[in-house]
């Protein structure tokens, strides 16, 4: 990912006829000849924060990895003085993976190596002042998800790839080593736990998953032989992976969730075939710690708390704040240390849910631009969705507020002077009002159980809920459900479209929704009619002759739009169900392309361009070029004065069009 400029200062740019834009265009695409003047305004980064994906203990430091600003940082903090250490550049956007070597020398880390020249396997010298990266290997395509240190030095980590391997690397050989994994028809290595002797190995089918493809796995390879035993409860058999491992006493404790709910299975390494099985009620477990003989904590949505004696599980809850996603746990003089990723650390007295709060950002960590989820105008402000944050900016006098929002915030409602978020991963429904709340959030309403990933919430006028368009990133396929406000009561119907297709754009017009689906192969391509109180199909049709999904909907008068992924473009007559435009706009939709209505128009939005198209022929007429960095899917929004908010760069952008 190319970093946009920095801007300091908001600047304006007066464009008039747009001849000029249209010609950085493909030949033929040119903007028509009616093109309004448009007034564009710089506003500034769109959302600044300091969010993590890992976090890791180093004596009295703590190491953590930075997650969707560019380039991504590995940031040491003192824990006595309260101060960033060190700040080490590293490549990619963001990594989950950080272990130290047995002597508190070197951190290593796994980093994505999509979209980059440089090396994923990098390690820090921590005897330096400023930790400098050493460059070790490129990991060829594997995007990192495990990681793990041996008690001799020798590093081992996996991940997602088409049949995943394991990489063991030897600081004295200075040499990778790639060893084939225990399941080839699985899609990722999802944990990792080394000794001397063995590694333990948890697999899963949570991500890449395909029809043939086996889900969860639990084996232990011995490192001399290098031989592999299954280690899988079968109790474990329908779970989708196994989430995470830990030992203990000659005992490996295993999480997964297999359909009755989140497990722990404490096995005995002596003989495997002896197993306890306890069961918790959230949606999954990782990261377990143990405190003295009898407890062991989880990161289970929260800290969550098992008291091995009795087998009893408890949620553990902050007296003051909230821990929101929580990417690292350890045990430090009796407290247990958390890892927030608001970019905080908590150490949490269990008995009381007292907590010290270190802020990072405040000892030092870098607050920069991230790049955005959502954007959503109205009721005096715009909201920009990020990752564990959502900066809503005060249209009348320009100050920001950072929202806490745990996760991303896929899509953002304004209904009622109030923001609802849809919430990746599986958090739900957050409610902000800038009236009453500061940088909390509020939970009106949880997703349906395995449909986790927002995609788009719209506001259905006739039936006074929300639309909210899900994907199922474990099941496959996606769900409709609807939200009232009023009572926080949702429905919902699974797989309208297809198994295999999630509901990827939403619309909704006197009465009926307009689902547009999308599967993870970027095909699918059906539209659905459907009433969402009934939750019952209408018709559906698939405009295109070779699917690439959709991406985007609006109704206008009796004619639906229909956007495609890489550009493919239809307009649908409501009254016959006809076809009755075709186009591609490729060359400004290079992925992904959403629609919304304003001044009895529609415009599209994709992270090249900002454009419309005339209500009588459906010619397209550019408006602004974007050139936009999103880790979501490029929207555009429209407030109650008619002016568009739109992302350029990591920029916020105000476009003003003078034809009103």
């Amino acid at each position: 990912m190319t970093p946009s400029p920095s801007i300091d200062r908001r600047r304006v740019l007066q464009l008039g006829a747009l001849a000029g834009l249209a010609a950085a265009f493909a030949p033929g695409m040119a903007a028509a000849a009616d093109t309004p003047p448009v007034r564009i305004t710089d506003l500034g980064p769109a959302v600044n924060n300091f969010s993590l994906a890992a976090g890791i203990p180093v004596g009295d430091r703590v190491y953590v990895a930075s997650r969707n600003i560019d380039p991504m940082r590995i940031v040491g903090y003192d824990l006595t003085t309260r101060k960033v250490t060190s700040i080490t550049p590293g490549p990619g956007i963001s990594t989950q993976l950080l272990a130290a070597d047995p002597d508190d020398h070197y951190l290593y880390s796994a980093v994505d190596e999509r979209g980059g020249a440089e090396p994923g396997l990098i390690r820090l010298d921590l005897s330096k002042p400023d930790a400098p990266k050493e460059d070790l290997a490129s990991l060829g395509g594997l995007r990192p998800y495990a990681i793990a240190m041996a008690p001799d030095g020798v590093l081992f980590f996996g991940g997602q790839e088409v049949g995943p391997r394991l990489r063991m690397y030897e600081p004295a050989a200075g040499a990778l080593k790639e060893i084939t994994g225990p399941d080839p028809d699985v899609p990722m290595i999802r944990c990792l736990v080394a000794t001397e002797h063995h590694v333990y190995i948890g697999t899963g089918a949570s991500l890449g998953a395909t029809p043939t493809s086996t889900k969860a796995g639990l084996f232990v390879m011995d490192r001399a032989t290098g031989e592999y035993t299954s280690l899988l409860p079968p109790e474990f058999a329908d779970a989708v992976e196994v989430r995470d491992i830990a030992l203990k006493g000659g005992k490996l404790y295993a999480c997964a969730t297999p359909a009755d709910g989140a497990t722990v299975a404490i096995i005995d390494l002596a003989d495997p075939s002896r197993y306890q099985l306890l069961k918790y009620s959230s949606k999954f477990l990782r990261l377990p710690v143990f405190v003295g003989d009898d407890k062991v904590y989880f990161n289970g949505g929260t800290l969550v708390e098992l008291t091995l004696s009795t087998g009893v599980f408890r949620e553990i809850k902050l007296q003051d704040g909230e821990f929101g996603e929580i990417w690292g746990l350890w045990e430090r003089g009796g407290s247990v240390m958390a890892v927030s990723a608001f970019g905080l650390v908590y150490q949490v007295d269990p008995a009381t849910g007292q907590a010290t709060t270190y802020d990072l950002v405040a000892g030092g960590a870098p607050a920069d631009p991230q790049l955005a989820m959502s954007v959503a105008a109205g009721a005096g402000g715009v909201y920009v969705g990020g990752t564990n944050a959502v900066i809503r900016r005060d249209l009348r006098d320009g100050t920001k507020t950072r929202i806490l929002a745990p996760s991303e915030a896929k899509d953002i409602l304004i209904h009622e002077h109030v923001a609802y978020f849809a919430q990746y991963n599986s958090i739900g429904i957050l409610a902000h009002d800038p009236r009453v709340d500061g940088e909390w959030t509020r939970k009106p309403a949880l997703l349906p159980p395995d449909q986790n990933r927002p995609h788009q919430i719209v506001w259905d006028d006739q039936n006074q809920v929300a639309l909210v368009g899900l994907q199922s990133d474990t099941r496959g396929g996606g769900s409709l459900m609807t939200f009232d406000p009023e009572t926080s009561k949702t429905t919902v119907a699974v797989n309208p479209i297809d198994k295999t297709q999630m509901v990827r754009a939403v619309t909704a017009q006197e009465g009926l929704a307009y689902l547009g689906g999308q599967n993870v192969g970027n095909s699918g391509g059906t539209v659905v009619a459907w009433d969402p109180i009934r939750h019952r199909e209408l018709w559906r049709m698939t405009p295109q002759t070779k699917p690439t999904g959709v991406t985007g909907l609006a109704v206008l008068g009796h004619h639906l739009y229909v956007m495609c992924y890489k550009g493919d473009f239809f307009v649908v007559d409501l009254t016959t169900r006809k076809v009755v435009h075709t186009a591609n706009h490729g060359p400004v939709v290079p992925n992904y392309g959403t629609l919304l209505v304003s001044r009895g128009q529609v415009f599209c939005t994709s992270s090249r361009a900002f454009f419309r198209f005339d209500p009588r022929t459906s010619e397209r007429t550019d408006l602004a070029t974007l050139d936009g960095e999103w880790y979501g899917i490029p929207r555009s929004a429209v407030d109650e004065q008619g002016q568009f908010y739109a992302i350029r760069g990591r920029n916020l952008i105000r476009i003003e069009l003078e034809d009103r």
